[in-house]
């Protein structure tokens, strides 16, 4: 999955159980630790693996169902700190809902699902060597744009725009965080 899929599927995820289970909307530090949290299993693996060579395929330590319980461990300890239990669960929520993520994204492209994905350091999924950290991510977003571009009305694609459509249907009925509190900030400092 890319960034903003992650970012997608873990704001859906955590918006939906907010607004189902508490009856309340995230709130703009809830989100941005959707955000983080979303993001931080490839901001760990990629560079890792595809500027130091740890693991080829980029799926080692941070997308890990056995590390990933002691990065939740540490940021509930922190947030239970600072009295803010809330935005642990929406940085873990997102967190484990990345590998989570990318086995999904395998079986709608693929039809597979590979677990080796989560499951470092006991097994890894094979890779090739694409050069560096540039190289891969060109590699692969030359691939997504073909694959958008000449591919047609795939199921992946389908999957992709309705996501697109209900993390902006839910973040705008959430009261869009935290641009919201920005927006707000901005306009009292302006009045001041």
């Amino acid at each position: 999955m890319w960034p903003w899929e992650h970012l997608a599927f873990a704001y859906v995820l955590y918006s939906l159980m907010r607004n189902v289970g508490f009856r309340a909307s995230p709130s703009g530090r809830e989100t941005i630790a959707v955000a983080i949290g979303s993001q931080l299993p490839d901001l760990v693996d990629k560079p890792l693996g595809w500027t130091f060579g740890f693991a080829e395929t980029g799926y080692s330590i941070g997308h890990s169902m056995f590390v990933a319980p002691f990065v939740c461990l540490v940021a509930y300890v922190v947030a239970a700190r600072e009295g803010a239990r809330a935005i642990a669960g929406a940085f873990s929520l997102a967190y484990l809902s990345h590998p989570i993520g990318d086995m999904l994204s395998h079986l709608i492209r693929d039809g597979t699902v590979d677990s080796r994905i989560m499951l470092w350091p006991l097994a890894s999924p094979p890779g090739t060597d694409h050069g560096g950290f540039l190289d891969h991510l060109l590699l692969y977003l030359v691939r997504y744009v073909y694959r958008l571009l000449a591919g047609g009305l795939t199921t992946e694609v389908i999957v992709q725009l309705l996501l697109g459509l209900a993390v902006v249907t839910l973040w705008l009925s959430d009261g869009a965080p935290p641009a919201a509190d920005i927006w707000r900030f901005l306009r009292t400092r302006s009045r001041q």
